[in-house]
């Protein structure tokens, strides 16, 4: 039971070694995982200490030594685009672990460029480089893969045409998907498709709210932080009024990702929260925790902008207009039910009554990333 695990210094990617490392070590269940990490200003085996110490691990972590959890792990340095196939070769793994990943949400000709070659191109190149000792390659994909749906999607995405998008980033991970399902068929190679929605801090196990980075709806409190004491006038939001985010704790996504990794059959998951959060019911809060109470929500993009609507229309406003202002994603999420039953967890994760929690956490930590 070992594994390659890319991404791992990652939002998910390091939930994911933390789970493993509770499943080798106290449950028993797994054993090595070898790790993707590139040097940056400190050598990989730094960035690795920093993760296993970091103040956002799971409590669970602090009844398991630094010695032991290398002991399970194995550091292999460089970029995912830099493996040959004759380094994983050597590897006695049979299951690769795809995490790694660009998750840049805006639309420009610069961040289709970065999101096909880091999301589409580094997993061809994954693919094309496996040895025979490989017989499962696991992808860990967006639940927004499907892109603009009108009505209601399962877990299987062949159930569905795809044909438009929000952003160059989910079309890369559906090119991506498709790509790896393709060479499991191909290949002979059993492929698994995992597909995490929009994550948030830990909801499941202490030390609750933490996240090693602060990014997608984390963007209004940091927006509001810098610039809520220049509002004056009204803020038209144009939004959804009957559409919400859906958001679910990063730990929760991690042990889902370890239960298919340990439950094959579970070749699709779409990693969803069965109860999304309204867009008004969030954004009311968030905006009154910064003291602006004058605010309307809108069926349209406003006309005539006040400074802070031009302000806010030209940053987030931009990146989230089309998660915001059009009919959200929806699941059948019958599976993902069924999973949240077997963990024995309530169904909406958490997630609508921490809601603020996790806001206020990210503005007592000042908006900064640990080890990403």
């Amino acid at each position: 039971m070992n594994c390659l695990l890319t991404g791992a210094t990652g939002i998910v990617g390091s939930h994911i070694l933390f789970e493993w490392l509770k499943n080798a070590l106290i449950e028993k269940s797994v054993n090595k995982i070898y790790t993707v990490i590139r040097e940056t200003s400190i050598t990989p085996k730094e960035r690795l200490l920093q993760i296993l110490n970091d103040n956002a691990r799971p409590d669970f972590m602090n009844n398991l030594s630094i010695e032991d959890c290398l002991s399970k792990i194995e550091i292999i340095s460089g970029d995912v685009d830099s493996l040959s196939k004759e380094s994983i070769a050597k590897l006695p793994c049979d299951t690769v672990l795809h995490c790694a990943g660009n998750t840049n949400l805006q639309h420009t000709d610069i961040t289709a460029e970065e999101v096909k070659k880091e999301n589409y191109n580094v997993t061809q190149h994954l693919l094309q480089i496996l040895p025979r000792s490989v017989n499962r390659f696991i992808y860990v994909s967006t639940a927004f893969s499907f892109g603009i749906q009108e009505n209601k999607v399962s877990d299987n995405i062949d159930n569905h045409s795809v044909t438009s998008f929000r952003n160059p980033y989910e079309g890369s991970k559906y090119e991506s998907e498709k790509l790896v399902r393709k060479f499991g068929v191909d290949k002979s190679i059993h492929t698994q498709i995992l597909r995490p929605s929009i994550v948030c801090g830990r909801l499941l196990e202490a030390p609750f709210f933490t996240t090693p980075k602060f990014d997608v709806f984390y963007s209004w409190p940091i927006f509001l932080h810098r610039y809520a004491k220049k509002h004056t006038d009204t803020f038209r939001i144009w939004i959804d009024k009957t559409s919400g985010l859906n958001i679910v704790p990063v730990d929760f996504v991690a042990k889902t990702i370890l239960h298919a990794y340990l439950n094959p059959k579970l070749e699709e998951v779409n990693i969803v929260n069965p109860k999304p959060i309204l867009h008004q019911e969030y954004l009311s809060k968030v905006l009154r925790a910064f003291g602006i109470e004058n605010f309307e929500y809108v069926s349209e993009k406003p006309l005539n902008l006040n400074l802070f609507e031009e302000l806010y229309y030209k940053t987030i406003g931009q990146v989230f207009e089309k998660y915001v202002s059009i009919p959200d994603l929806r699941y059948e999420a019958t599976q993902i039910k069924q999973l949240i039953k077997e963990f024995n967890l309530e169904l909406s994760l958490g997630v609508h009554q921490n809601f603020m929690n996790l806001i206020d956490h990210s503005i007592e930590k000042k908006f900064k990333k640990s080890y990403i």
